[in-house]
Formats: C-alpha cells, structure tokens, sequence
C-alpha cells in the first residue's frame, strides 16, 4: 500500500498550481487599520482630508473608506475628489458627491466611479471634503504604514495614512497567461510547459520512490531462506 505522502504529494501539487494560478497577480494599494489607529476630526469648513496613494493596475473604479463615528449630528453632504499627480501637480478626474448619512451608515463605504483605464504606476490623491457635512470622520493609523503615500490635512503631509482600499481588475495569474499567449504566445506557451515538466518530474520521482520494495519485506524473505 503506499504512503499516505505519496498520495498526498501526487494530488496535493496539482491543487497547489490550481490554487496559484487563481492568485491575483497584483496587490491593490491599501492601508488596514493598525495598532496605533485614531479618530480623525470630523470633516467641516477648516478641515479637508487626502491620501495619496500609486496605482498597481489598470482600471481603478473604487477607492473604499472607513467613516468613524462621532457623538455629533450627522447631516450634509460629502465630495470625494481624486486627482491624478503629474510631477507633483494635481489634476482632477474623478468627483463623487454623497449624502453624509450614507457615508456613516456602516462601517466603510466605497465611492465608485467611472474605471480609469490607464491608471497602473500612476500617483493619486482622494481629497474628502465636507460639502458641507457635519459628523463626518474617519480612520487612520499613525505612522508610515503604507510606504507609497501618506495623509494630508489640509494640504500638509501628516506622519499617519487613512484607511483605505482601492479596487480595479486584478486578473489571476492564469488570466494574465491567456492575455501572453495573445500577445507572445510563444511565452505563455513556454510557462506552461514549465508547469507541466515539474508535474511530469515529480510523477517520475514519486514512482521511483513507491517501486522500492520495502525493508521489511527483504527482512522476511532473508529469514525464509
């Protein structure tokens, strides 16, 4: 009978490519909450909030933020602006304007807008601002978490980031390789060969270890002689 291992091994690496293959290919930018988060001050006439942030993918079409809640009266309106950075200079792209009550509902909320095509290794900034709202704050985390960006208030940098996530296609690995084998094919092509040698290779191995008779059988058939 053979090894458990053997099974395992013989079954366990397929899943393991399956699970590979169907692995995002790119980390979104984004910044959880940490250990050191605060309660920002709520958005109003002397206070404009921002986050900076450089782009990993084409087709960015939603930045998520989480409101924190505040004992003062919610009411008003909240804009969400994001800017495309060229040499340090902003220039406006997308505008989103939503109720306060909605952006305080729950415990994040996603301001979507129409995809940004071109957005990969692209610098951003998303300004929220009160338009005008009351009540309206949000998460951050002090220090330099996330490495590509940083929170502004009011146009100065801040030593903290807001929590944040963006969102925009991320095809799996697999799907990157059928987008290669449209443009090289002979790349894509050459990739799968990869996977399917090591895959050979390791049936070859795990044969060659299963047809070695075990020690105890020649134990038994020494003392049988």
């Amino acid at each position: 009978m053979k090894a458990w291992w053997v099974h395992l091994a013989r079954w366990g690496f397929p899943a393991v490519c399956v699970v590979f293959l169907a692995t995002p290919s790119i980390s979104l930018p984004g910044d959880d909450l940490g250990l050191r988060r605060f309660r920002t001050p709520p958005l109003g006439p002397d206070l404009r909030l921002a986050q900076t942030f450089t782009m990993t993918g084409d087709g960015l079409h939603a930045i998520e933020v989480f409101p924190a809640g505040t004992t003062e009266r919610v009411a008003g309106d909240v804009r969400f602006e994001l800017y495309e950075l060229r040499n340090g200079q902003p220039f406006l792209g997308r505008v989103v304007e939503v109720l306060a009550e909605d952006v305080m509902r729950g415990s994040s909320y996603r301001f979507e807008f129409a995809p940004i095509g071109n957005s990969k290794d692209r610098d951003y900034r998303f300004d929220l601002v009160a338009a005008p709202a009351e009540g309206v704050a949000f998460w951050a985390t002090k220090g330099e978490r996330y490495e590509a960006g940083r929170m502004h208030a009011n146009g100065r940098d801040r030593w903290a980031d807001l929590a944040f996530r963006t969102y925009a296609p991320a095809p799996s690995i697999w799907g990157r390789l059928m987008t290669l084998r449209d443009t090289h094919p002979w790349r894509a092509y050459l990739v799968i060969a990869a996977f399917a040698a090591i895959w050979l290779l390791l049936g070859i191995v795990l044969h060659l270890f299963t047809s070695v008779p075990p020690e105890t059988n020649h134990a038994s058939t020494a003392r049988a002689e």
